[in-house]
């Protein structure tokens, strides 16, 4: 069965859709794991991850990480009696983050390891990748459905209200485009490509027009 890459737009259902999806085909739900992996291999805290996540991807660490050896930023006291190895500015250029980055992440490192990490994963049977640029990386990859939910700005107000009845339609929209905004610029930084290509997903599916349980039931016959 194929690799499934699911982006959706904020309040469009997307979310829902993709858990049961990925129950009905029992397929593994990436999301987490790819934090934990990316903390892993960039040797720093899920919570670091989860944290430069939410920065915006304000590429200042990334500049920084190029005039500033990075070793002086190590956390761990541990390193403190090793026999530390120089590494030059040329030899990160050359081979990107083969040094230690112990206790630092900055936006070059992030996208090496996103990249790394979703590839890895595509390797595997029976699995979907829900964002971080996974239409964008396995796209050339064969056996992959990339999918993308959508929905009108009414329907995803009257979606949001439903979890957060407080919210009224200006506030409720505020939050909706806060959240595309951060994904458009999310794929458009890291990968350069617009979010909202159709070029990029094999298959779009508006929930304004169509009701869940139906997609989910379409979903399911492409994806088997």
């Amino acid at each position: 069965m194929p690799v499934i890459t699911i982006s959706k737009e904020f309040a469009s259902g997307g979310l829902e859709i993709a858990k049961r999806l990925a129950q009905k085909l029992n397929y593994d739900y990436l999301d987490k794991e790819i934090v934990e992996q990316v903390a892993d291999h960039a040797k720093v805290s899920h919570q670091e991850v989860m944290d430069f996540e939410e920065e915006g991807h304000i590429n200042v660490r990334a500049y920084l990480s190029r005039i500033i050896d990075l070793d002086i930023f190590k956390k761990s006291s541990k390193h403190k009696e090793e026999v530390e190895t120089e590494t030059t500015y040329d030899e990160r250029d050359k081979v990107p983050y083969s040094f230690d980055t112990q206790g630092w992440i900055d936006s070059d490192i992030y996208r090496e390891m996103i990249c790394k990490v979703i590839s890895e994963l595509g390797q595997r049977p029976n699995v979907m990748v829900v964002g971080r640029g996974g239409q964008c990386i396995l796209r050339e990859q064969p056996e992959v459905i990339n999918i993308r939910i959508i929905a009108s700005m009414t329907a995803r107000i009257a979606r949001l209200q439903i979890e957060n009845p407080d919210l009224n339609d200006a506030e409720a929209q505020k939050q909706i485009e806060a959240m595309d905004k951060k994904s458009r610029e999310y794929i458009k930084f890291y990968f350069n490509e617009n979010w909202s290509n159709p070029k990029l997903y094999d298959v779009v599916i508006n929930t304004s027009r169509v009701n869940d349980d139906k997609i989910v039931e379409w979903l399911t016959d492409l994806c088997s």
